[in-house]
């Protein structure tokens, strides 16, 4: 049976949510396992995340023994947490002693089932047009996960992956702000080494432009970092014919 959800915590969960610093994403998973357990009532819930493919999974959850359920989840590919991540799509309130469920994940329903776990369901962490993790949630006994408190907890997952987006989206941005500031620092560097080089070697601003750029390809260096030493002085070139 399920405890009802009151506003109150409802929007602490949010206001949690919403203030979590993303660019340490463990906190944020922190937080959704730890709502996504105290406002399930009786119910486990586990976060695995992994940004892509190439990167380690990270684990958030209630108690040490259903993290390292989790991890050898992801280790066998058994289970809600991998199942969901793999898919992107929810899965239902699931017995964990049926037999197909006991057929596809052998060793994850004997392990949960050992941990006094009869119920399972897990819920798609979208980052973007991603799936890259998922919430587990486990209930004891074999009293059926509540379909109500799973939407709440798609919503809760839901936020968390809004915040992700928005972090990485924010770094995408500052990212290519950084390429823009740099390609425009190496323009002006270049312009200025062009009006440097014309005004003393006494040729136009395309010959001096030729000038440095067979310099840099010659000795197969950056154009910008040539032009930095002529500009600083540290380079003294001369036509090449």
């Amino acid at each position: 049976m399920s405890m009802p959800v009151s506003q109150q915590q409802l929007a602490q969960a949010f206001v949690d949510l919403a203030a979590c610093e993303v660019t340490e994403p463990d906190r944020l998973l922190a937080v959704l396992a730890e709502h996504g357990s105290g406002l399930l009532g009786n119910v486990a819930a586990i976060v695995l995340y992994a940004p892509d493919e190439r990167a380690p999974v990270e684990f958030a959850g209630t108690g040490e023994e259903l993290i390292r359920l989790a991890q050898d989840a992801v280790e066998w590919g058994e289970g809600p947490g991998p199942q969901v991540r793999r898919t992107g799509r929810p899965l239902p309130d699931t017995a964990l002693d049926a037999e197909a469920t006991r057929r596809d994940w052998p060793r994850y329903t004997s392990r949960a089932l050992s941990l006094g776990y009869g119920r399972a369901a897990a819920l798609p962490l979208h980052v973007g047009a991603e799936t890259q993790g998922a919430l587990v949630l486990l209930g004891r006994g074999r009293t059926p996960l509540d379909p109500a408190l799973l939407d709440l907890a798609q919503c809760l997952t839901d936020a968390a992956g809004w915040a992700l987006e928005r972090d990485r989206a924010l770094r995408e941005s500052r990212a290519l702000a950084d390429q823009l500031g740099q390609a425009l620092t190496s323009r002006i560097i270049i312009e200025q080494a062009k009006g440097m080089l014309a005004a003393r070697l006494s040729v136009t601003v395309d010959e001096a432009f030729d000038i440095l750029r067979t310099h840099a390809r010659s000795q197969r260096r950056r154009l910008p970092e040539v032009a930095g030493e002529v500009v600083r002085r540290q380079l003294d070139l001369r036509p090449t014919r």
